[in-house]
């Protein structure tokens, strides 16, 4: 993902109003989105499990309310889309040809959610519906936590948004001064990135893809690196979108172009930096120890 025009977002002054700054209706889309599933999670509670999904995770009875919810706003906007969700898999909505498809986890971090933790989120991305699954494609994201009101919305070429405040990636250059984010769930670390956090000013690990990258690109981390394989296009998709439109950078974990996903069960591992040289020094320390 080294494209000039993806990686580089313009990093003008904060403030200004997302609506005002450019012509989209997929803003007030999306805030209703979170908005209508902030609202049915809530009123589902945290307990009770549903079944398993295509990649064999357990499906909680609030992932299920959420992923109806989300289907129910999306039909009322009427138009021709493909919803692929996590939870159900590609559905086709609205009549005529789709001219887009919606990446959408309802509930990223639900065993989060279910622990009462506050590290959860609505992911949605808006791809062109012939597009492969890659951030670079992402013509609109959000990634709405579900216990805050406000969602983080990012549209491409316009930068990203909470509200009325412009998203931007810390200028940390250095691991030494870096607080990273790493995920560690069914993975012990590998020397390398026993290295790598050994090395960081600080590490967090918070367990939900989706909040992770959007604390990148809030400047509130500099880093965060999963190297497990196991990531898939929902939990990322949304939130690495928002990465590129705040100023940082995200790649694979050998620092090349981050892989095109074909579907919800392909997996892969991650880098997003606030910058391209914080990425190319986590980079180096993962697979050789230099720092």
């Amino acid at each position: 993902m080294n494209s000039s025009d993806s990686q580089a977002a313009d990093k003008g002054p904060g403030g200004g109003n997302i609506a005002r700054t450019v012509d989209s209706p997929w803003v007030e889309r999306l805030l209703t989105l979170h908005r209508q599933v902030r609202s049915a999670v809530a009123e589902a509670g945290r307990a009770g499990t549903g079944s398993r999904n295509a990649k064999g995770d357990d499906v909680k009875r609030f992932d299920l309310v959420a992923n109806d919810a989300a289907l129910v706003v999306l039909k009322e906007l009427q138009l021709s889309l493909v919803v692929d969700s996590e939870e159900s898999g590609p559905v086709e909505i609205g009549s005529g040809t789709p001219r887009y498809r919606l990446v959408l986890d309802p509930v990223d971090g639900s065993d989060n959610w279910a622990r009462g933790l506050p590290l959860s989120a609505l992911s949605c991305a808006v791809l062109p519906v012939d597009a492969p699954l890659h951030p670079d494609r992402v013509e609109a994201a959000l990634v709405g936590p579900l216990d805050q009101d406000i969602p983080l919305i990012a549209l491409k070429g316009a930068g990203a948004w909470r509200g009325t405040e412009r998203l931007e990636a810390s200028r940390v250059g250095s691991i030494t001064e870096a607080m990273i984010s790493v995920e560690l769930n069914h993975h012990a670390p590998s020397p390398g990135l026993a290295r790598l956090m050994a090395a960081a000013r600080g590490v967090r690990c918070y367990g939900c893809a989706s909040r992770a990258l959007s604390l990148v690109a809030a400047g509130a981390t500099d880093a965060h690196v999963d190297v497990r394989g196991r990531l898939t296009a929902e939990s990322y998709l949304a939130a690495a979108r928002l990465v590129i439109e705040a100023g940082g950078w995200v790649a694979g974990l050998d620092g090349a172009p981050l892989a095109a996903a074909e579907s919800l069960t392909d997996r892969l591992g991650l880098i997003a930096a606030s910058s391209r040289g914080l990425c190319d020094e986590i980079v180096d320390v993962l697979s050789h120890g230099r720092h």
